[in-house]
């Protein structure tokens, strides 16, 4: 295991900053202004993430504005249908309730009392972890929300990414000269994703560490706005290169400790991390979104992680 080199962080808005009515909401479900508020760190969002100690109950708030980034409105909005739709268990967040005056979006959810994994990863957290990714997709399989698209559906304005470089007039020049050597190959595996994707399972579509919480009684799965309906493998492939960026072992380990991954079509696995690729390193090129200064050099991050993967899957 190596030392972790480039948190999944994003720069939060203070609550102190959120507007007065989103805060006056926040206040009734929590049963009153809260005695102490504390700004939580982790994911991409620009918004604030906090935790409210109010009168009534503990909240875990998130909010954010359109001026801050347009489509961090659109996905609080598709968390609020998703964390509707899941079960009643300890392992998903519970939502409290919404607000939406067209301009802020805010989620209220019962807070959590739990802590995030630690870095580098340690071998025993990981496992459990991963035992928990198991258990998280026998209970959402097959899927409680059948309103929600498929994945093939909802991950086609993501995915594709190498058939957008191949379309470019000039490939960027910090492309790897091993994907621009096979270009059209990848191009061509890559299309073959939608199938790959399709399943049963509800797949949270984004588990990364800072997704993760661990509390006295087990792991919860946070933050749903990208779920939907396909491969539990998914979620292994998409989890995997932030592992090791995070201090833990190379895909292929865990890959080998997640029972569904590791038993799954080999050529399913190779398809999806194509289009899981592709995704890291076109989007890495692209100009850093509004609110998320960070996102960008993550997702190259990932995205060297996932090609080296890639490369010794395909032996190209």
């Amino acid at each position: 295991m190596t030392e972790p080199i480039v948190p999944a962080a994003g720069v939060h808005l203070p609550w102190a900053q959120v507007p007065e009515s989103v805060q006056t909401w926040a206040a009734l479900v929590g049963g009153g202004w809260p005695d102490r508020v504390r700004d939580l760190q982790g994911g991409f969002s620009p918004g604030a993430a906090a935790r409210l100690e109010c009168p009534g109950r503990a909240v875990f708030v998130k909010a954010v504005g359109g001026e801050l980034n347009p489509e961090s409105l659109m996905m609080h909005r598709r968390e609020a249908v998703v964390s509707d739709a899941l079960p009643p268990s300890a392992m998903f967040p519970r939502l409290l309730d919404t607000y939406d005056d067209g301009a802020w979006v805010a989620l209220a959810f019962e807070a959590i009392d739990g802590r995030l994994p630690r870095h580098p990863w340690e071998h025993r957290e990981l496992m459990f972890a991963l035992e928990a990714l198991g258990t998280m997709h026998d209970a959402l399989t097959p899927t409680p929300a059948p309103q929600l698209e498929p994945a093939a559906q909802y991950l086609r304005a993501l995915f594709g990414g190498w058939a957008a470089l191949a379309a470019m007039a000039e490939l960027p020049r910090a492309l790897d000269p091993w994907a621009r050597r096979h270009l059209p190959k990848l191009v061509e595996l890559e299309e073959r994703w939608p199938d790959a994707a399709a399943g049963p399972t509800l797949v949270h579509g984004d588990v990364r560490s800072d997704n993760i919480l661990f509390t006295e009684t087990g792991v919860v799965f946070v933050d749903w706005p990208h779920a939907a309906v396909g491969t539990s493998v998914i979620d292994l492939v998409e989890w995997a290169p932030s592992v090791v960026l995070e201090g833990g072992p190379e895909p292929e380990e865990l890959l080998a400790a997640h029972r569904p991954s590791g038993a799954a079509d080999p050529d399913v696995v190779t398809v999806l991390l194509a289009a899981v690729c592709g995704f890291f390193m076109s989007h890495s090129f692209r100009p850093s979104p509004p609110g998320l200064p960070t996102l960008r050099a993550f997702q190259a991050a990932q995205g060297a992680v996932a090609l080296a993967w890639l490369r010794r899957r395909t032996g190209w």
